[in-house]
């Protein structure tokens, strides 16, 4: 859950904290310095004092991932940083949320020095919630701005400042069928798949059968995902929201061709019914088992192609494969208004909380994490690490074991390239408010409730009205 700013003011009040929120072109800065050596987070020398202790914070995860982190603060203190991990916290009990934790600790004037979140740094940030930590990258040893995808980076910068560290990334792309292709006669290359809508459509009508009001085979199914759309927006030349300027672009032309295009495939290979879709088999699992429990359409063999992210891959053999074995990913391809391919990815970022009493130790200890810690972390849930000085020889065991090392080290290499084609996205100060309102968009459409420019101008138009109240405080 994302935080609004009254609600974020309504727990400073609780406190009675003496903190001076940002305005929403961040012409005032919080009040607050830092305690531990009284200047700022932004320009102050790393610590040299006997053991400084920090807490670290992160929302969730299985226990080996929380587990995980604890082992990589015994390496860290062990290497003589003179910094110990004090407490590792991993999630908050049933009955919390963690962004209201941690923004009322904030408020009480008692934050953690580090943490893990899964909202948008620029989020947290338009709240005055983070340290900024330009100059803490810029005498790094592991953060450098050279050292992370520009594209994934953009994730954390408010206003002209940077909030936060894109500690992994797991970038998306298309999974697909070898076998299919070749039973087909269809080349099934990498390099071979689709670089365009239009062609990616037309392979996807190949694979479609229907048994009466039942469809027994799927190509591709049309692009409905609302995280998702960052990445066809930006092969069609578009966007979803423009950072710089402020301004939600949901009803941009390019979008409204997007929708429109995903509303064409339904209607040509899908018999435009979308609940029938979704009532004939799972094809709208992109390889998990849905809510109904019904297993996923993609490791069955009864679906050509799916979108997903880097994780797939490892979760892949959850799901029992049906009579086939050899799967491959690709690049999106290009929209009729777009000239490249783009990718998207699904972070972690890590951030300083604003009132951190130890800044600078804290960002040494995330610095570390973000390259040393890189093999214990992607051993616990193979995440990509993003930094590009982080280990590259890293690949997910359940892949290797079915399919060998040099597949599962291509694989990995692929979705870590993936990320320098990567849309500037997680970028909106209201991003799952926006979701939300994308989502029914294309609901709308897609149940031929409204035509594209209606559903996303309805879309834009509250969407918008929420951005600036959010900045209008």
């Amino acid at each position: 859950m994302v935080v609004s700013r009254r609600r974020f003011l309504q727990l400073m009040g609780m406190s009675g904290a003496a903190v001076l929120l940002g305005s929403c072109g961040g012409e005032e800065e919080v009040a607050q310095t830092t305690a531990a050596a009284g200047t700022s987070a932004t320009t102050a020398a790393p610590t040299t004092a006997a053991p400084t202790e920090i807490d670290f914070w992160l929302p969730g995860g299985s226990d080996p991932f929380c587990q995980g982190f604890e082992l990589v603060a015994d390496a860290f203190a062990a290497e003589g940083s003179g910094i110990n991990v004090r407490e590792v916290l991993c999630g908050v009990a049933d009955d919390e949320d963690f962004n209201e934790r941690l923004l009322a600790n904030l408020a009480a004037g008692t934050p953690p020095d580090a943490v893990i979140i899964w909202d948008p740094p620029v989020v947290f940030a338009s709240l005055g919630a983070l340290e900024p930590i330009d100059g803490l990258m810029a005498a790094s040893t592991n953060s450098k701005l050279e050292n992370w995808p520009e594209g994934v980076l953009a994730s954390c910068r408010w206003d002209g400042q940077i909030f936060g560290l894109p500690a992994t990334a797991s970038s998306y792309a298309i999974f697909y069928n070898e076998e299919l292709l070749e039973s087909k006669g269809i080349p099934s290359g990498r390099d071979d798949f689709p670089k365009t809508w239009d062609d990616l459509k037309a392979l996807s009508a190949e694979f479609v059968q229907w048994d009466g009001d039942t469809l027994i085979s799927a190509g591709m199914i049309p692009p409905y995902d609302a995280v998702e759309s960052w990445i066809w927006s930006s092969t069609n030349g578009g966007t979803l929201y423009d950072p710089e300027n402020r301004q939600v672009r949901l009803d941009s032309d390019e979008n409204i061709e997007m929708l429109d295009f995903g509303l064409q495939w339904l209607n040509e290979q899908y018999k435009g019914d979308w609940v029938a879709l979704d009532a004939s088999g799972n094809y709208l699992g992109a390889g998990y088992v849905d809510e109904l429990g019904r297993p996923p359409g993609f490791q069955s063999g009864h679906h050509l192609a799916v979108v997903n992210g880097f994780w797939l891959a490892a979760d892949m053999y959850g799901s029992e494969f049906t009579g086939w074995e050899r799967w491959n990913v690709a690049k999106f391809p290009v929209g009729p208004s777009g000239s490249s391919t783009a990718s998207g990815f699904w972070p972690n970022w890590c951030a300083i909380p604003r009132g951190s009493a130890n800044p600078e130790a804290a960002f040494a200890w995330l610095d570390y994490l973000v390259v040393d810690g890189m093999s214990t972390w992607f051993g616990q849930v193979p995440d990509i690490p993003t930094n590009r000085l982080a280990p590259t020889d890293l690949f997910p065991q359940s892949v290797a074991d079915q399919r060998g090392d040099e597949f599962a080290t291509d694989i990995t290499q692929f979705f870590k390239a993936q990320l320098d084609d990567a849309a500037p996205m997680w970028t909106c100060p209201v991003q799952s408010y926006m979701h939300d309102q994308l989502y029914t968009a294309i609901s709308s459409v897609m149940l031929k409730e409204a035509t594209p420019k209606e559903a996303l101008t309805l879309a834009q138009e509250a969407t918008q009205a929420e951005l600036d109240s959010v900045l209008a405080g």
